[in-house]
């Protein structure tokens, strides 16, 4: 065991509900019997019984405060920490629990930090690294594709996939060191196209779990997606249309919208944070030009551009200064008010619609549905990198392993075998095989207290 102390602390939120469980881990945990009873009498340590949840009486003597709880026992190391651990549930009185926790802290037993359980129950080989974190991605998740790609996570599908990168890495290794051992031998030479080979099917994986990352973010935390065009083209009918609400002020006059207006939805299964921007036309009004150069700055950013035009009226040259400058923008092209249209002014539109009326808008909504579906495909598999944390070090391990595959019969093996070492601890650095004090404060940060 790596601690000594006895932690408690809400396992579900400390406001009133129905019920509201604590959780008590470490050595002293079976100590929180004594605030307890049945039947009348005090209970025997000797006879609880691992793994069966009892209806005890909770006494809190100081407040004269009672309680029927049930309660249940998990002895070490069958249990989440690792450590002895005893859950209590109350009737959701936050009256009530604080003060059974104050009882509970006079026997010896301190408050648990954010992520202390979670903590424990790495440093005890209970979880690995990937697998702590899945669990505050897994309380967080926004969809069903999140919820998956965490729970899969939590089952170890990172680290099942990372180990096979590892014991690829070490097979090289041993290939390598071969030929500093003996340097008169042609192994290496023998072996250079395997080795290649290995390091092309390394790269390919972690590709694609550098990849699974952003498809990760925007099912999660949810897909950018910007209505631009110049004003009056229909944006804010767009947008209404699409919360199925009067959200924005629609009007004839130019300029209406100064800044940009955002609200979050769900499509396909995947929230979008949807933004309706300032029109995008030659200005010398001082506020409008400051609305202009945020939309600017939404488009050059957003996943999804959903780009305007009025089909009632010949595009002028704002419009195709638009559609100029989104060319490199993830576009869905829309030809609106096809309501009041007598011929289309723009023919290579990819929908036409009326967000006034809603002709059209539903199949507009289907396209959209059909691009955000792209941006999931890649989390559909068991392993995906789910934080900034496994990025980054899967960048800096391809950016190792490509410097080793074209250094492949070029440069000395003894020079590829330190390449190779860092990616290797760079892969156990993610898994948390090895660790520092300052890794696990960047992980445990973020957890909240009780889990």
């Amino acid at each position: 065991m790596i601690n000594t102390d006895t932690i408690a602390a809400p396992i579900t939120p400390l406001v009133t509900s129905p019920v509201i469980t604590l959780r008590i881990s470490g050595s002293n945990a079976l100590k929180v019997y004594s605030l307890m009873e049945k039947g009348g009498k005090s209970i025997n340590i000797s006879d609880i019984k691992p793994n069966y949840m009892s209806l005890y009486r909770f006494n809190v003597g100081k407040e004269n405060l009672h309680d029927d709880v049930l309660a249940v026992y998990f002895r070490a190391p069958h249990s989440f920490t690792g450590e002895d651990v005893v859950e209590i549930s109350f009737h959701g009185n936050p009256v009530l629990v604080n003060a059974a926790l104050s009882a509970i802290y006079s026997l010896n037993i301190r408050s648990a930090e954010g992520g202390e359980f979670s903590k424990r129950a790495f440093l005890n080989g209970k979880i690995d690294l990937t697998q702590a974190e899945s669990i505050q991605e897994l309380i967080s998740a926004k969809s069903v594709e999140g919820v998956n790609s965490a729970y899969n996570q939590l089952q170890g599908s990172l680290r099942h996939e990372l180990d096979g990168i590892k014991d690829i890495l070490l097979k090289m290794k041993a290939v390598m060191e071969a030929k500093i051992d003996f340097p008169d031998e042609d192994t290496v030479d023998e072996e250079l196209p395997v080795l290649k080979r290995d390091c092309e099917s390394i790269l390919l994986v972690i590709d694609r779990l550098i990849s699974s990352y952003k498809s990760y973010r925007n099912a999660n935390r949810g897909l950018e997606i910007v209505i631009a065009g110049k004003p009056n083209v229909g944006k804010s009918s767009l947008m209404n249309a699409f919360l199925k609400e009067e959200r924005t002020i629609v009007s004839d006059t130019p300029g209406t919208t100064r800044d940009f207006i955002k609200e979050s939805l769900y499509i396909g299964g995947i929230p979008v944070h949807l933004t309706d921007t300032a029109g995008i036309r030659l200005s010398d009004e001082n506020i409008e030009q400051i609305g202009i150069e945020r939309s600017r700055q939404k488009i050059e950013t957003a996943d999804i551009v959903l780009l305007l035009f009025d089909v009632s009226n010949p595009l002028t040259e704002e419009d195709y200064n638009i559609l100029e400058d989104t060319k490199n923008s993830n576009r869905i092209i829309i030809g609106n008010k096809l309501d009041i249209a007598d011929d289309k002014s723009y023919d290579k539109a990819d929908i036409y619609v009326s967000a006034k009326t809603g002709l059209n808008v539903e199949k507009l909504a289907e396209l959209l549905r059909e691009k955000i579906s792209l941006y999931d495909n890649e989390i559909k598999s068991n392993a995906a990198a789910i934080t900034e944390r496994h990025h980054t070090i899967l960048i800096e391990i391809k950016k190792n392993i490509e410097k080793i595959n074209l250094s492949l019969g070029i440069y000395p093996i003894d020079m590829l075998c330190i390449d190779l070492e860092r990616a290797v601890s760079l892969l156990s650095e993610i898994t948390g095989d090895t660790y520092t004090e300052k890794i696990l404060d960047i992980v445990f940060s973020s957890f909240c207290i009780g889990k």
